[in-house]
């Protein structure tokens, strides 16, 4: 495990490979549906979210002082149009057991008002997942009032009272210890009215995954009814819902809560991994990465406390604790670890230098770091290069060094032929 979130290549920086039969059976036939690579990877965070519902009963510590945490993620997968996004509604499927054997309401409509919101939320007391395949739709929704359901989210993540007034009834709504997962997909143009800045720190609650902005065809959309797989998929999903079904209500009966621990080991690993990456992410990307790599190990260990619940031997009565296996503890490791590398991408794509003077063409951090990567003569595929190894796209890249050339950093010696001017910049 590398302690920085800079690849050594685009592809190590896209994929997240784990090994066969390192995550729990049910996470393992699940995923089993999708093709290796980005489909695979956005269908297994939609999982975990999601999964996150029937795992009522864990909780766990962390920080100091110390805070109680469920297993509740918020996920937000940006992607192209035509990407493949449609693979997370599988997702959904898993948990329609629940809703028809128990009668519950699960899934929170995004496409409601503000103060519909705050009806849902008191109606369904506090649990249920928000699930919204297009970003836009919330955002619309919601329209003026993205401020205040910022606020919402953030509640949702570390479970504290979410309170609003009803200015028309003089109505005060209040939902006490929230447990909601949310799960939001969108384009790269849909972020930004939901998360307006790098400060904003609703971005640093969310595991992030960005999809390449350009995918292989996909020729299975040529494939006739009887030669897909659809009856298939859709049987297996049955069948994993039952099970999910029966673990729930296995769970609901247990009038104790189950707590997640990580091994002494374990912990001095996670803090020598976040330890090193402070320090080097703090570099590339300045204080407001800080939030980010500080709340990570506690969506890490939720991840953990997901997978380790779906192991629980529901034959035996719920354990009042657990202890993470190996195999879960680098399964943690491992999307932690990607996870920043796409929560650093999608934090380049945020608005950045607000306080510059009209005019002025300032620099950040990472584009400062990759100036000075650059050799002193070099040609437009040395800048591809580095811009590999800090997982930014061609298309920004060509930006950069557009907005290089015209603070007079670098010049063009010929085309594709490149000559720096300085060894920094302001």
């Amino acid at each position: 495990m590398t302690d920085t979130i800079i690849s050594k290549g685009a592809d190590t920086l896209i994929t997240i490979h784990l090994r066969q039969g390192q995550l729990p059976w049910q996470v393992e036939k699940a995923i089993s549906i999708a093709p290796e690579g980005e489909m695979r990877d956005m269908l297994l965070l939609s999982l975990l979210t999601n999964y996150a519902y029937v795992l009522p009963a864990m909780r766990m510590y962390h920080g100091f002082p110390h805070h109680v945490y469920g297993p509740e993620l918020m996920t937000m997968v940006l992607a192209p149009a035509a990407s493949g996004k449609g693979i997370m509604n599988y997702a959904k499927q898993l948990l329609q057991g629940i809703e028809n054997e128990h009668g519950e309401f699960i899934f929170l409509p995004a496409n409601t008002s503000s103060a519909a919101l705050m009806s849902y939320l008191q109606m369904l007391k506090g649990r249920g997942i928000m699930m919204a395949t297009e970003i836009d739709t919330l955002s619309k929704a919601l329209g003026s009032s993205t401020g205040g359901f910022s606020d919402v989210l953030r509640c949702m993540f570390e479970h504290e009272t979410i309170s609003k007034l009803r200015k028309n009834k003089d109505e005060l709504i209040e939902i006490p210890d929230p447990h909601f997962a949310v799960l939001l997909s969108g384009t790269y143009n849909q972020l930004k009215p939901l998360i307006r800045s790098r400060e904003n720190g609703l971005m640093s609650r969310f595991a992030c995954y960005v999809v390449k902005q350009t995918q292989d065809f996909d020729d299975r959309v040529w494939l006739d009814a009887e030669e897909a797989t659809v009856p298939q998929e859709v049987a297996l999903y049955e069948q994993l819902g039952r099970e999910l079904s029966q673990r729930y209500a296995w769970m609901r009966k247990a009038n104790h809560s189950c707590y997640f621990y990580l091994t002494d080991a374990q912990r001095k690993t996670i803090t020598r991994m976040f330890r090193a990456m402070y320090e080097t992410q703090r570099y590339a990307f300045g204080n407001e990465f800080d939030s980010i790599l500080k709340r990570m190990p506690v969506i890490m260990k939720r991840i953990g406390m997901i997978l380790t619940g779906l192991r629980l031997d529901t034959s035996k009565p719920l354990p009042e604790r657990m202890v993470c296996s190996e195999d879960d503890f680098e399964t943690m490791l491992l999307l932690g670890h990607k996870l920043l590398m796409h929560s650093a991408m999608m934090f380049q794509m945020l608005p950045e230098n607000k306080d510059a003077a009209p005019g002025e063409i300032g620099h950040t951090l990472i584009q400062k770091q990759f100036f000075e990567m650059l050799p002193a003569d070099f040609t437009k595929q040395d800048a591809v290069k580095q811009a590999e190894v800090l997982g930014i796209s061609i298309k920004t890249m060509e930006k950069w060094i557009d907005k290089l050339m015209q603070s007079a950093d670098i010049v063009r010696v010929t085309h594709g032929q490149y000559q720096k001017r300085n060894n920094k910049i302001a």
